[in-house]
């Protein structure tokens, strides 16, 4: 089933979300769910508030479709980002009377001091501790913020199995309630994107362009596909970060690599309406809403065997590799130029696969039975 607005209403809830980097989302995945959960939750009647940082273009409160949105101060680097919004982000918790949802390791650790004992909501959004993706001193800095927020949570929900089965080593109460995508909004045929070249046969990437996503395996393994089949293919990357330049490198040798940069979240669409199929060479994932999104739009997937995938979307509908096994992702990208038809059939399965197992409303239904549970218990 699509998502259809539902009818239940939710005035009698005040929600504080914190973790989203941006709100409208850029490409990110827990910004997507932030966003797409908030949005549902303000049309349900809800006061929803998300605490994100300060930027250029947004320096002031503003109320965006019913979600007022709070920027605060930061150091606006990867690194030092989410770090110097906490004593802001604490600050603000403590101002507000809502329930705190927080979707990250550090708004969950500031959670659990802010809050006290009037508990707070998590959820984690995979396991972020992979060596491809942070450094050891910031990964293991990030590992005990999650572990304080698990701890200190009172409910935990846990986009997918590999994450449920991390945070169950830190509390009895996990649920698993995964990341979900608008199957009606991909129905669509949005006007093809100028960077897509007519006649070819697009493979699509969607974002960051870092070590543990996969890039490198992906770029080594497009270079092993032969001449006369990939003349007949484009390989986009849709995302930006510090292995762009080595992907703008790999365009100059292979002219069919072509890099879009960021999009932003509601500008996305045209990309996968129009591409041939879907690449997810990640070493390290949770569920990530891209894949969710390219099923959405019927496109045949290809991604690494990580985090919750083969747990939650069967092999039926997906064609799964080992991670960092650029051969084998080399030969699923030639079987799909070899037979097109094939990975048609693969796509509509996929698509019908999501639509009766991933809404957002029904996501929403779940939260707000939960936060309404987490609200009656601080009653005395």
């Amino acid at each position: 089933m699509s998502d259809a607005p539902n009818s239940g209403r939710c005035d009698d809830l005040d929600v504080v979300m914190v973790g989203a980097k941006s709100f409208p989302p850029v490409l990110g995945g827990i910004e997507t769910h932030v966003y797409e959960i908030a949005l549902r939750l303000a049309r349900r009647g809800a006061r929803v508030s998300v605490i994100v940082p300060r930027t250029p273009s947004r320096t002031r409160t503003e109320n965006v479709n019913g979600v007022r949105v709070r920027p605060v101060f930061n150091i606006g680097t990867r690194y030092t980002l989410k770090l110097s919004m906490m004593p802001s982000i604490g600050a603000e918790i403590k101002r507000s009377r809502g329930l705190v949802h927080a979707h990250d390791a550090t708004g969950g650790f500031v959670a659990a001091e802010a809050t006290g004992d009037t508990g707070f909501v998590y959820t984690m959004h995979g396991v972020g501790f992979h060596p491809g993706d942070w450094p050891t001193p910031f990964r293991q800095g990030i590992q005990l913020l999650e572990r304080t927020a698990l701890r200190n949570a009172r409910h935990v929900f846990c986009t997918d199995v590999l994450s449920a089965r991390y945070a169950s080593s830190q509390r009895e109460q996990v649920e698993v309630l995964p990341n979900a995508v608008d199957v009606s909004l991909f129905g669509t045929r949005e006007e093809r994107p100028t960077q897509y070249v007519q006649g070819k046969f697009v493979f699509l990437f969607v974002g960051r362009l870092v070590k543990v996503k996969g890039v490198e395996t992906l770029l080594d393994s497009i270079s092993r596909i032969p001449e006369s089949l990939r003349s007949n293919a484009q390989f986009v990357f849709v995302g930006d970060g510090p292995l762009r330049g080595e992907v703008v490198a790999a365009g100059r040798r292979i002219p069919q690599i072509r890099v879009v940069g960021t999009i932003p979240h509601d500008s996305i669409l045209p990309y996968f309406a129009h591409a041939d199929a879907f690449l997810l060479p990640s070493l390290s994932e949770g569920l990530p809403i891209s894949l969710l999104e390219a099923l959405a739009a019927s496109l045949p997937c290809v991604a690494s065997d990580v985090g919750g995938i083969s747990s939650q979307i069967p092999g039926e509908v997906l064609r799964l590799v080992p991670p960092g096994d650029a051969e084998q992702l080399a030969k699923q990208m030639i079987e799909l130029l070899s037979n097109p038809e094939g990975g048609k059939a693969l796509g509509l399965a996929g698509k019908s696969y999501v639509e009766a197992n991933f809404s957002w409303d029904r996501t929403v239904d779940r939260l707000v039975e939960v936060y309404r549970g987490v609200i009656a218990s601080r009653r005395p």
